[in-house]
């Protein structure tokens, strides 16, 4: 069995000391209550090989046991803050630029009657990759990506999207809080990817709004329209109000020349073919969601960018993106790249389903997941932090290649680099089982809770 080493010795050393940064950090300051029972937990979930969707199945190697695992997931209290700091500081050290994707999946509970605040979601799983309607709940996820080419990212934020939550609102304030964190200034913004999902307009009217230092890079469907400036021209002399808007864009046929555009080689996707328009915005209408409630409908202005890439990926047909851009940069060519590394928190969400299986795990609680996803992403930001000083040995069916391990491939191997890493001094205590139901008391029947519908269901992942 061959191996390649995954960086230098520079980043080796640098990795380690971030490594034991953020586990001391994790222990003393982001997990506020039952931190050492969930330190164990963020331990096993980073260093197991097998499906360790289960907290039992975690709680098998420590002297806590299994009902102090769900205890601390029940009742344990985590920092998202204090979090959110130590992610974008690990992310600075590591030479992360500040681009960042947010995307949303669903959590499937279709037989959980007795679980609250379920509600109708896209699932993927349908016939010909078509998605399937299950209950469940949505959850939000904002990662920091490493535009290089590995799946790779640093996650920050994850929260639960609830059935009465306005999920722009809960996005804004999400970009607010990393905003916050990161440093980010007017005259040095971050960059939020979305997908096609967020009503760009909006967003981008609330963050100008908000003066909140970021732009959006939002996809757009190409079944839209937008309209450009009106023409300046002289007043009629009957008088009425100046037009709002001036020529239609139609985005599936743009009859309209572009105010810029670009076009050469990139790498694997071949020719890439990149046309602008500035000063565009979409024509609102007083049932536009969120600007219900306004006397005079704003006027949102933006660049709209249509990109046709050659190759999405290796033997793939080509495909056009459009993309709603509220900056000024002018690289065009690299704003269209850097979207598809969007791609990137699919491969996150992969992982968590597939490779962790967190999705095993099924509790009555939706409060309950939520800490257990944080968990996982405390875990994941260990092997990313474990990645620089770790020997790959591939299988043998694996290919050969020198880049860096994948998230999955890391996980196999972390026990070592976790074992030489920093430790709690003290030890935990062990726990014992509790006495049980009293004999002839029967269980109380738990309240069930109506699945909670709605006009529009969230495409999640």
């Amino acid at each position: 069995m061959r191996s390649v080493t995954a960086t230098g010795t520079g980043d080796s050393e640098l990795g380690r000391i971030l490594l034991d940064s953020w586990r001391r950090e994790l222990c003393e300051g982001v997990l506020t209550s039952r931190s050492r029972t969930l330190f164990t937990l963020v331990d096993g979930l980073a260093a197991d090989q097998g499906r360790c969707g289960c907290p039992a199945h975690l709680s098998l190697g420590t002297v806590t046991g299994h009902a102090a695992a769900y205890r601390a997931l029940r009742d344990g209290t985590v920092d998202t803050t204090r979090a959110l700091r130590a992610a974008c500081r690990i992310a600075a050290r590591s030479g992360l630029p500040r681009v960042y994707a947010v995307d949303t999946t669903a959590w499937p509970r279709p037989h959980a009657a007795t679980s609250p605040d379920r509600q109708p979601q896209y699932t993927p799983g349908g016939p010909r990759g078509t998605a399937l309607i299950k209950t469940g709940w949505r959850y939000q996820h904002v990662v920091r990506l490493t535009l290089t080419p590995d799946s790779w990212v640093v996650p920050v934020l994850a929260d639960r999207v609830a059935s009465d939550d306005d999920l722009v609102e809960v996005t804004v304030d999400h970009i607010a809080r990393v905003c916050a964190a990161d440093g980010a200034r007017m005259t040095d913004r971050s960059l939020f990817l979305l997908d096609s999902g967020y009503p760009a307009a909006r967003i981008t009217y609330l963050l100008r709004e908000r003066g909140i230092p970021a732009d959006v890079l939002v996809r757009l469907a190409t079944s839209q329209t937008m309209w450009t400036r009106p023409e300046r021209r002289a007043a009629h002399p009957l008088g009425g109000r100046p037009r709002r808007h001036g020529f239609q864009l139609a985005l599936r046929e743009p009859d309209l020349p572009p105010d810029a555009g670009v076009s050469g080689p990139v790498g694997i996707y071949g020719t890439v073919t990149v046309r602008a328009w500035h000063h565009v915005h979409p024509k609102l209408t007083r049932a536009s969601r969120g600007f219900t409630g306004q006397s005079t409908l704003p006027i949102v202005e933006g660049t709209v960018l249509l990109a046709r890439v050659q190759h999405l990926r290796p033997s793939r047909r080509a495909g056009g993106l459009a993309l709603w851009y509220s900056g000024t940069r002018h690289d065009l060519l690299t704003l269209v790249m850097t979207y598809l590394a969007r791609y990137d928190i699919e491969h996150y969400f992969r992982y968590l389903k597939t490779t962790a299986h967190a999705g095993d795990f099924h509790p009555q609680q939706p409060d309950t997941l939520t800490t257990w996803l944080r968990l996982h992403a405390y875990a994941y930001l260990h092997l990313f932090l474990a990645r620089t000083h770790l020997t790959h040995h591939r299988l043998p069916w694996e290919p050969a290649t020198t880049t860096t391990p994948t998230p999955g491939q890391t996980r196999r191997q972390v026990s070592p680099a976790l074992h030489n890493a920093w430790h709690p001094p003290d030890h935990a205590k062990p726990g014992h089982p509790g006495p049980g139901r009293p004999a002839g008391r029967r269980r109380k029947r738990r309240t069930r809770y109506p699945v909670i519908r709605k006009n529009a269901i969230h495409k999640g992942k």
